[in-house]
């Protein structure tokens, strides 16, 4: 018989807390606090919380991911993504508390051709991926019990926050504006549903350390624009014909650096839970279908 775990669930307002509120499982109390309500760059909030509260686990999903903004906001982005996770980890060690926290495929440097395993070595080309990298060696440092997730291009459904890539395609779909995608960039999109119920199944079976955390397979961002637009086509969520560009990172000019392939391999954790972790197809056939209803 599996015991009842109390679970607090950090960013509490956000994507995967949402999903997390959603899967609700019968033998999971969890708590759900937003930024005002458990602040990482707020040390004495945090621990006041973790003593009234006495979770088993602490799910941490906040995050600073405005990936491009992390370069101006530097010390805030640090704070949130670096600082807070380490001090949430120490805490939660103190009080015998275990940790999930969750990292990205921004660690890598993606020069590799091939897909990310937990043991390669990181190398970030960014701030923000510097950041999350220094948050999750500071989470597994604290406590040998202590579990990173590592995902990439997260997606899903919520009844408020439609910042996904999936919603901005739908977005300009539905305005008939055509749209430019990169071909030299790929990653694992990967369906917040899928990750809360793998966060679950992570407690359950009382798993530790480093994991990638991704639907099966990669692909190119251009690829994935033109799979948005014809599942979505055929969920009659747009009616007009969009043409996707393809060009080359380089296009957009931009002056922070991305890596262009890394795609995350998820066999770690496939053999952790002892099942497949699913597709990204199926994952945004799913969320289309949830929008439709909407």
């Amino acid at each position: 018989m599996i015991m009842l775990q109390r679970i607090l669930v950090t960013g509490g307002d956000g994507l995967l807390a949402y999903a997390l509120r959603m899967l609700a499982p019968a033998n999971c109390e969890m708590s759900f606090l937003a930024r005002a309500e458990f602040d990482l760059t707020t040390p004495a909030q945090m621990n006041e919380r973790l003593e009234k509260l006495r979770p088993d686990w602490v799910v941490n999903t906040a995050a600073y991911n405005l990936v491009e903004k992390c370069e101006q906001e530097r010390d805030l982005s640090w704070a949130v993504n670096a600082s807070g996770p380490k001090t949430l980890a120490k805490l939660c060690a103190e009080k015998n508390i275990r940790l999930i926290h969750y990292g990205t495929d921004y660690v890598f440097d993606g020069e590799k051709n091939a897909p990310y395993e937990e043991t390669d070595n990181t190398n970030p080309l960014n701030h923000y991926g510097a950041g999350k990298l220094a948050g999750e060696k500071a989470v597994l440092a604290a406590s040998p019990k202590h579990v990173v997730m590592r995902t990439s291009w997260v997606f899903g459904s919520h009844p408020t926050q439609t910042k996904s890539y999936v919603h901005s395609v739908l977005r300009a779909g539905r305005a008939g504006n055509n749209l430019k995608a990169t071909t030299d960039q790929a990653s694992s999109p990967t369906i917040s549903d899928d990750l809360a119920q793998w966060t679950v199944e992570l407690i359950q079976k009382g798993g530790a350390g480093l994991f990638h955390a991704v639907n099966d397979g990669g692909v190119s961002r251009f690829d994935w624009t033109v799979a948005i637009l014809e599942e979505a086509k055929k969920l009659n969520l747009m009616s007009q014909e969009i043409i996707v560009e393809p060009v080359t990172s380089d296009f957009f000019k931009s002056t922070m650096r991305r890596p262009k392939q890394s795609v995350l391999a998820n066999g770690k954790l496939t053999a952790l839970l002892g099942h497949p972790l699913g597709s990204w197809r199926a994952g945004l056939r799913k969320m289309l279908a949830q929008e439709a209803r909407r």
